[in-house]
């Protein structure tokens, strides 16, 4: 046999090793928009619910400008921005060198895709979606002239639903015959579950939960949150916070038990599972609605405490985990921490001693604004039920002035329990309870657990009634 010259074996090497290697590395993506020129626009991609800029380039005089990486740009929606209030997108994704022209006014509508299939497809489906957003539209401006018209309405309803049918229809056909493309995956994420026939139960009744149960069950069929190019969307954020905020019921066990079926399918993707802790960290750290800091705190414990935030640099891992972990005695149904602390008669009262079907603890600053309005709310609300509803308060002064001090509770006609909150023997109350500001309140039960806080003196009532009514207990 004969032998090959070396240089062909280097050849036959070299193409072997360009093969084994893959694609090579890199995007060459160039744009032409006309109606611009001699400027710079911005290269930005979707993340969550931001957008960041990538990249600024030069536009020539001929509106030309080219986006060139020699590294593999993460995959998903990119934005092209030409002013504050114009931009166009395109997709990254298998296509890596391409070309896009289209004009400064309508760039949509007017776009020439070359050299990339992903973002045909993706520029047909938008203009689609156009044509049936605008079809539907008038639809409901004709609903508005005829209100009471019932068969008109009945008949603009019908075409509406055949314009919706038709959009399914389309995006259906795309997943069919483009299943590896990125608008199908846009597609499948965006898919809202269809609710079949509610089924009838032994009774004779329909089953009133089997609409909701179906669903959240199904609500993400079709989303692969091992891919990350779900975050580079313009749509995964809406989703995710629909599903949380309005899919899942609104408790803090509920929501807990779906956030983690979440993080968990996510956890095969480190940008998935390092996004979906983030975002329940940061749905739920400051928010507004009493109990949730339960969720905060449970998503400290499960992920930061036990070292699966490898992202998080130092001083905050420490910041997050201390917060959660003085925010945790304070969750609604922990027994409040003792105070015991001198009241004006300088004898020392403790709190776990005062016997009452209901606490309301009070923290308060006699120079406070707010304070100003809210106490005498509060007085009014501890007047009505003190004897009705076995109510006292035990209010925390924060002055340091015995005078002052004395001088406001006369003032304000405080007729309850006051201490000052500077002389004490359990410990700095700003610590213990969390407060940085005032007025606070707090409301316990008889075995002094927490049943409420932070809230205003205008919802004691309602909530007090509206506990006793669903406990019905002290």
């Amino acid at each position: 046999m004969k032998k090959l010259p070396g240089i062909f074996c280097f050849v036959i090497l070299l193409i072997l090793t360009t093969s084994l290697s893959g694609a090579p590395k890199g995007y060459i993506i160039k744009f032409r928009v006309k109606g611009i020129k001699d400027t710079t626009c911005l290269i930005a991609n979707y993340f969550g619910n931001g957008t960041y800029v990538k990249d600024t380039l030069k536009v020539d005089g001929s509106g030309r400008f080219t986006f060139k990486a020699k590294y593999d740009l993460l995959k998903g929606i990119y934005l092209v921005v030409l002013t504050d209030k114009n931009y166009f997108e395109f997709i990254v994704n298998k296509d890596k060198k391409f070309s896009l022209e289209t004009e400064k006014q309508d760039p949509t509508e007017k776009m020439i895709v070359t050299g990339s299939p992903e973002n045909q497809l993706f520029y047909e489906y938008l203009r689609y979606n156009k044509i049936k957003f605008n079809e539907i539209s008038t639809f409901h401006a004709h609903q508005k002239d005829i209100p009471d018209n019932k068969d008109s309405l009945k008949l603009i309803n019908e075409k509406i639903k055949d314009v919706n049918s038709e959009l399914i229809k389309y995006k259906l056909n795309i997943v069919t015959e483009h299943p590896d493309s990125f608008v199908a995956f846009l597609i499948n994420a965006m898919k809202e579950p269809e609710v079949p026939e509610i089924p009838t139960l032994s009774n004779g009744r329909k089953d009133s939960t089997f609409g909701y149960h179906y669903y959240k069950e199904h609500f993400w069929d079709g989303t692969d949150f091992t891919d990350d190019r779900l975050l580079r969307t313009p749509v995964f954020y809406n989703k995710l916070k629909k599903y949380y905020d309005m899919v899942l019921i609104q408790t803090p066990d509920s929501i807990i038990s779906g956030s983690d079926q979440l993080v968990e399918k996510a956890r095969p993707n480190h940008e998935m599972f390092k996004y979906l802790v983030w975002f329940a960290t940061n749905h739920y750290e400051n928010s507004e609605i009493m109990g949730y800091d339960k969720i905060f705190v449970h998503v400290t414990e499960k992920y930061y405490v036990t070292g699966q935030t490898d992202w998080v640099n130092k001083t905050v891992l420490q910041n997050i985990i201390k917060k959660a972990m003085k925010i945790k005695p304070l969750l609604l149904g922990e027994k409040a921490p003792n105070m015991v602390m001198m009241d004006t008669n300088n004898q020392l009262v403790s709190l776990y001693n005062v016997d009452a079907k209901f606490l309301l603890i009070l923290f308060w600053d006699p120079d406070c604004g707010h304070c100003e309005k809210e106490i005498p709310k509060i007085k009014e609300f501890y007047d009505q039920n003190k004897v009705k509803l076995g109510v006292e308060v035990f209010a925390v002064c924060s002055d340091t002035s015995m005078i002052k001090w004395k001088t406001a509770i006369k003032k304000r006609s405080m007729n309850w329990i006051n201490v000052d909150g500077p002389r004490t023997l359990t410990g700095d109350y700003h610590e213990l309870y969390d407060i940085s500001t005032t007025p606070v309140i707090y409301f316990l039960n008889s075995r002094k657990e927490i049943i409420a806080k932070h809230l205003e003196a205008d919802q004691l009532a309602v909530f007090l009634k509206n506990y006793i009514r669903l406990t019905n207990k002290p």
